[in-house]
């Protein structure tokens, strides 16, 4: 078996298929595994025994509607953890949605608030932000747009794929001529909280995600509490344990590889992979293959046969990507925001920061870094193609150090509201931006680890994890998903993995008995009743009851 890729996709195949018995090697072009969910130690910043600063793409979440990513860090063992690496994640107690000086914020409890979980220094923000927030919502506008989310939760999946997946977002919520709240709120947060576009994103897309965030913010979220993240660096607290693990139970693990073709035999199956290594070209033979690669990347593979072989893997050209990166600032003191993710909803870049070092089990500054940083300040830059106030220009066409200005120029505008300073001058000891954004010799920015971007219609143009190819698989977020989430995720990257697994297990007629588990997600009593009536109407042409 090979598994060509090492990112979330790539060692959830690699696991479940090492577990029952397979062959496993794991390629990647890289030295590190965990692709975009990997840390990224800045090096050469350690001193005194500690271990370099630690970056990533970005700060993730593990979010509690998450099913079957949650299985699988179970199985992780990690020292005397009874859940293994599971039980390294921590509640972020809030999810602030901040607004410009002069607008309101809204702190939304991630779990619902008890004696236990009510967090005494953020809890007067929520109630403020709640009361504060009251006079913004018009009552017909909240009218429609709980008649919209009663909408998506009740159609049916036929409807889901035959309507809303051909909608635009913003088309259905009635966008155009409401109020700069509603706008914000429902239009802008897409792609703060997800890898989206809400000009080009499918209901469907955005609908499902807004659904599960209700769900469990509401206490239905399967895995509980809405946000959570790792107590430490993602690779130091998840993945280096996971191939520690898998390499245990004999899986093998191949850096230097960067795959650049499949060779499709007589017979109609892959008769071998071949990849550039430093050493030169490497040939890799295997009786079953998973591409675990990114969108960009698996489909540089399809070769004209291939193509002809499998039409549906043409298809995938029409597919978009997305820049949806992250920048690192290490602070000289504690960042003194809220202890929450905050979305900075009026920023032009949609940034999405988080104060980490208080939800990570070690002390910062004795443990990364030279003793001066005592905080890692991640932030998210969803919107790489809006210019920004500082220098007029789209991040992608700004230096590393404009981006670095630029961000905390937005963020000093979004966070100091009312004489706080939150961000005071002076306290940025360094930054790190993400080095799969590189700038060339002519000062053009080149990225890569773009994301893959649902838009409208696209569902029709990703392959499902079998190929028409009897020994090729596929996983990751561009492949489709069904039974929890399908949107970029490391969730959707996982349940994929799964998806390509159990293809093998089939190809290869193993017994049923080993098939791998797929996690589905929840939803409220009742709601499949109605889905049953909306299939009726759909059949019949008819449209949603509530769609007037």
């Amino acid at each position: 078996m090979a598994v060509l890729g090492g990112g979330i996709g790539g060692l959830t195949a690699a696991h479940e298929l090492t577990e029952r018995g397979f062959d496993v090697t794991v390629y990647d072009r890289r030295a590190e595994w965990g692709g975009k969910a990997r840390s990224l130690p800045v090096t050469g910043t350690a001193t005194g025994g500690r271990r370099d600063l630690p970056g990533e793409h970005g700060h993730r979440g593990f979010f509690g509607f998450y099913t079957n990513l949650p299985d699988a860090m179970r199985r992780i063992p990690f020292g005397d953890r009874t859940h293994g690496v599971w039980d390294n994640l921590v509640t972020v107690p809030y999810f602030a949605f901040i607004r410009e000086s002069g607008k309101d914020d809204l702190h939304l409890p991630t779990i619902p608030p008890d004696t236990r979980t009510l967090d005494p220094a953020t809890l007067p923000l929520a109630i403020e932000g709640l009361l504060r927030t009251m006079p913004q919502l018009l009552p017909h506008e909240c009218a429609l747009f709980a008649r919209k989310l009663a909408i998506l939760m009740t159609s049916c999946d036929e409807r889901q794929f035959g309507q809303w997946e051909h909608t635009g977002w913003l088309d259905f919520i009635e966008y155009e001529g409401k109020s700069d709240f509603y706008q914000v709120m429902w239009g802008g947060s897409a792609k703060v909280i997800e890898a989206l576009r809400p000009e080009t994103a499918s209901t469907r897309t955005c609908g499902q995600g807004i659904a599960k965030i209700l769900y469990s913010m509401l206490g239905m979220g399967p895995d509980g509490p809405f946000d959570r993240i790792l107590d430490g660096p993602t690779t130091e607290r998840f993945i280096d344990p996971w191939v520690r693990h898998l390499a245990s139970l004999g899986a093998r693990f191949v850096t230097g590889h960067l795959v650049e073709a499949l060779e499709l035999g007589s017979d109609g199956r892959i008769a071998a992979a071949h990849a550039r290594t430093a050493a030169g070209p490497a040939r890799i033979d295997a009786d079953w293959y998973v591409a675990a690669l990114p969108v960009d990347r698996v489909r540089q593979l399809w070769s004209p046969e291939i193509r002809a072989a499998d039409p549906q893997l043409a298809k995938m050209d029409g597919l978009r990507t997305t820049w949806c990166q992250g920048i690192m600032y290490y602070l000289k003191e504690t960042f003194r925001g809220p202890v929450s993710h905050l979305a900075l909803m009026d920023s032009p870049w949609a940034l999405a920061p988080v104060g980490q070092s208080r939800f990570w089990s070690a002390p910062f500054t004795e443990t990364w870094g030279d003793g001066v940083a005592a905080e890692s300040l991640s932030v998210v830059i969803s919107d790489w193609d809006t210019p920004g106030p500082l220098y007029g220009k789209p991040a992608k066409e700004c230096t590393p150090k404009e981006i670095s200005e630029e961000v905390w120029a937005q963020m000093k505008a979004g966070l100091e509201d009312n004489g706080d300073v939150i961000l005071p001058d002076g306290i940025v000891r360094s930054w790190f931006l993400d080095p799969a954004v590189t700038q060339t010799a002519g000062g053009r920015l080149e990225n890569d680890d773009t994301y893959f971007l649902n838009d409208v219609s696209s569902w029709h143009l990703r392959s499902e994890a079998v190929t028409a190819i009897p020994n090729l698989f596929l996983a990751g977020y561009h492949v489709r998903a069904h039974s929890n989430l399908d949107f970029t995720s490391m969730e959707t990257a996982n349940e994929t993995g799964r998806r390509a697994a159990n293809a093998v297990l089939e190809a290869a007629g193993t017994d049923g008995a080993d098939e791998v588990r797929l996690f589905g997600g929840v939803e409220p009593p009742g709601f499949a009743e109605l889905k049953a009536a909306d299939h009726i109407r759909y059949r019949l042409g008819l449209p949603h009851v509530l769609d007037i």
